[in-house]
């Protein structure tokens, strides 16, 4: 899929994501977004990664989400996953910043 291909699916996709779970916590996802991109102690990478994991487990669009990220190839916090470029890593943090 061409970039501008993307960014059109992406944009689509993106309509529904205001009803999303997160949508009141700009604030503390941001936090928690920085706690996974910046060198910090693993408990702290792990429980940025639980607390945002809380949130998406009550989301309604919790799978367009997950669509969303894949497609626009987004790195941070989504559907309660870490992703690197569009690719879900695993919950637990434990042996390395993303996994």
């Amino acid at each position: 899929m061409s970039e501008r291909n993307r960014d059109a699916v992406a944009s689509g996709m993106a309509i529904t994501l205001p009803d999303g779970a997160c949508k009141e916590l700009t604030v503390e996802w941001a936090r928690w977004e920085a706690t996974r991109h910046v060198p910090t102690p693993q408990p702290e990478r792990q429980a940025a990664v639980d607390a945002a994991a809380g949130v998406c487990e009550t989301c309604r669009v919790i799978d367009e989400c997950r669509e969303l990220a894949e497609v626009s190839r987004y790195t941070g916090l989504a559907a309660g996953l870490p992703y690197r470029n569009g690719r879900p890593g695993s919950r637990s943090t434990s042996g390395g910043r993303w996994r």
